[in-house]
């Protein structure tokens, strides 16, 4: 079972560890709790629930200024086993709802995080609603393949930020670089791929390269549709997280 800290420092790993999340709607029930999250550029969408719901974390609120609560969560004395991190509620209307985190280590030292209301989280997210599509491809992208595209990515995201993907001999391929051809590169990225896909869509080099960073400890799936959407899902053993990223016309 899932405890506070537990979920508090995975959600801040999985959205503030991205570098361009910053904030995240945290929706509680006796029965799951949820995560809806979106980049400022719109590029990308998060949709997490956690495997174990929280019972503090029971119903809407906001988790803003993403960088402030990573900096806390990530102080060596708060993962010490000894520390705490605690959901403190506040009476609203009558209804208890949770108010803020309070951090405490084994020396009594706290800090303290208040949570947006829904209102404002909602108002700061707008978030694009995401209704679902088929998917063409469907794979496991390995460490080693992640590490190659970040090599590339550093020569070629100075020149194109994007890349386009298609499927040739059972293979997927990455290219990246310059829209006229002439300062291009091809990456196999996968192997063995059931589905076809043809180039006619990009996606953002940084952002799709953040999170598989981020899905090479844990279980990470990624998925692409013709229709043009891509979907890395990674399932860190306390949740599972879904980012969606709309493609870039070509």
């Amino acid at each position: 079972m899932s405890t506070v800290k537990d979920a508090v420092q995975d959600i801040v790993r999985m959205t503030a560890g991205l570098g361009f999340i910053n904030a995240v709607k945290v929706t509680g029930s006796d029965s799951e709790t949820t995560l809806d999250a979106m980049d400022t550029e719109r590029t990308v969408i998060v949709k997490a629930s956690l495997h174990n719901p929280i019972q503090e974390f029971a119903g809407e609120f906001g988790l803003g200024n993403l960088g402030f609560l990573a900096g806390v969560t990530n102080l060596p004395n708060y993962k010490e086993d000894s520390s705490t991190i605690a959901v403190v509620g506040r009476e609203r209307n009558g209804v208890e709802t949770p108010d803020h985190l309070l951090f405490t280590d084994v020396d009594g030292n706290t800090d303290q995080y208040r949570f947006m209301s829904k209102e404002i989280i909602e108002q700061t997210l707008q978030t694009v609603k995401f209704k679902g599509t088929d998917w063409d491809v469907t794979f496991e992208p390995t460490k080693a393949k992640v590490s190659e595209l970040t090599q590339v990515a550093g020569i070629y995201g100075g020149i194109e930020p994007n890349f386009t993907v298609k499927t040739e001999d059972g293979n997927l391929i990455i290219t990246v670089g310059a829209s006229d051809g002439s300062l291009t590169g091809k990456r196999t990225f996968a192997h063995n791929i059931e589905g076809e896909l043809n180039e006619g869509y990009a996606w953002p080099l940084t952002q799709v390269l953040a999170i598989l960073k981020l899905g090479m400890s844990g279980h990470c799936v990624m998925q692409i549709s013709k229709r043009g959407a891509l979907q890395i899902s990674i399932d860190t053993g306390i949740g599972k997280y879904d980012y969606i990223l709309p493609a870039l016309t070509v």
